[in-house]
């Protein structure tokens, strides 16, 4: 309806008119309206009845449409409206949950940037002192006091230290455990036979014997290194001196099957270390490993050594050498089975170790394989015996006081004197000034050999 205002409310049309009198607008709508076209009477024959009648079904038929059409826009609109309400609020609430995060994000901001201002110095402080213990770390390095070899054990200081006897009996070659030792002891131990007493502090070899029973000699060797003393038996004065001179006794002839094994044992010991030698037997077939040696310390309290090690010369120093003076040694002890004969090994700085019978002298490590024994200094230690009625085959011989001594290393000879108070006391060796020798870094190998019949000699 053209001009027309769509009612308010409802469906209905009112007109304002006065009473008996046509209303010239809606006869003015009416003749223009499609309806008059198609129902009403012809303009020309229009009366005012007839206009009002017509007019009155024109008004019913619109008030109809609009019935049709007007609810379902208002609906329409009404959905619209509250569905782009909705929509505001929506919008409204995000836009204020977003600044709330904003305002909460630069307030831990700011709050955090307060705190590092205030912290600054204390931060500055310990980073300085955090990049000065990396530098400490970094540069702290760790002797061993056995040995002098450098070491990632911080501890190693006054760690533990193991004495362990090892037969050099024809039967008893090769033996597992030297080559790894820090210091070995060579001496007769009866019937012109030697023996090694070998000494451990850092390494901890996983197959160690054949293991053999102790003797005075070796049990007054190793006081001073305040060590646990593994053996399997003894001699008489050798198992009472264990026995009441405030030792670490560690007899394993007590601890078979626990923490000693015979490779000629049930298939448990055997599996318990399956590096062992076959076919040996007693008493040449004793063996152990680290793995049951700290056990039994830990079990017992054996736990750190203090002692006094050799001087050692500075680390990666290496005497200057004019020339080589002694590049084969040969150590006379009894018979030329045990009697050892090492050649100098230049580009190593080592002396090979063999016998003058039966070749390299041979370690057997727990992989099984094999390793010539090479230790980085040799000494020669004349040593005086000591004769015993009640155990005549046993030899026995003096440690303290002094004598003389032979040091080979970097391929030349020193002439030295050992020298020592008592047993408690630390083997040294000095030159004709009474001056400490230095020693090189590594492993060292003394051979006590008796005056009067044993000697040594070394040429280029």
């Amino acid at each position: 309806m053209d001009g027309m205002k769509r009612p308010y409310r409802g469906s209905k049309i009112y007109v304002r008119k006065k009473k008996g009198e046509a209303d010239e607008t809606l006869v003015n709508l009416y003749k223009d309206s499609e309806f008059a076209k198609e129902n009403a009477t012809p303009k020309a024959e229009l009366a005012s009845e007839d206009v009002d009648e017509d007019i009155s079904a024109f008004i019913n038929d619109e008030e109809d449409k609009v019935k049709e059409t007007d609810v379902p826009v208002k609906k329409s609109v009404k959905a619209k409206r509250k569905k782009a309400a909705i929509k505001e609020k929506k919008k409204s609430k995000a836009k204020k949950t977003i600044g709330k995060i904003i305002f909460a994000t630069i307030l831990v901001a700011l709050i955090v940037l307060g705190v590092l201002y205030l912290l600054m110095p204390n931060l500055e402080e310990k980073v300085v002192g955090q990049q000065k213990l990396e530098e400490t770390v970094a540069d702290e390095i760790y002797y061993s006091p056995l040995t002098g070899l450098e070491t990632t054990n911080k501890d190693i200081k006054d760690a533990g230290v193991t004495c362990i006897m090892i037969e050099n009996s024809t039967d008893a070659r090769p033996q597992s455990g030297l080559n790894e030792a820090g210091i070995v002891y060579e001496a007769i131990a009866e019937g012109g036979i030697t023996r090694f007493m070998a000494v451990y502090q850092e390494a901890k070899p996983k197959l160690v014997g054949p293991i053999r029973s102790a003797r005075q000699t070796f049990v007054e060797l190793a006081k001073p290194y305040q060590c646990s003393y593994l053996h399997v038996g003894g001699a008489t004065n050798a198992i009472n001196t264990l026995k009441t001179s405030g030792y670490r006794n560690f007899d394993g002839g007590w601890n078979e099957g626990k923490y000693v094994f015979r490779s000629s044992g049930n298939s448990s010991h055997r599996n318990a270390l399956p590096s062992m030698p076959r076919g040996r037997y007693a008493p040449h077939n004793v063996y152990t490993s680290f793995d049951y040696i700290d056990k039994y310390n830990y079990a017992n309290g054996f736990g750190k050594s203090t002692f006094t090690g050799f001087a050692r010369i500075q680390p990666d120093y290496r005497t200057p050498v004019d020339e080589i003076t002694a590049s084969t040694i040969q150590i006379n002890v009894s018979s030329n089975y045990y009697n050892v004969l090492y050649t100098y090994d230049k580009a190593n700085n080592r002396y090979l170790r063999s016998h003058v019978t039966g070749g390299a002298h041979m370690s057997l490590n727990a992989d099984g394989s094999k390793v010539q024994n090479a230790p980085t200094v040799v000494v020669a230690m004349k040593v005086n015996a000591i004769k015993r009625s009640s155990e005549p085959k046993y030899s026995d011989y003096v440690t303290t006081g002094t004598g003389d001594a032979y040091i080979f290393q970097d391929g030349i000879q020193i002439n030295a004197r050992w020298t020592r108070g008592s047993v408690n006391d630390p083997l040294k060796f000095v030159d004709s000034n009474n001056e400490e020798i230095k020693l090189n870094r590594g492993q060292v190998w003394i051979t006590l050999y008796p005056s009067g019949t044993g000697s040594v000699k070394a040429s280029k």
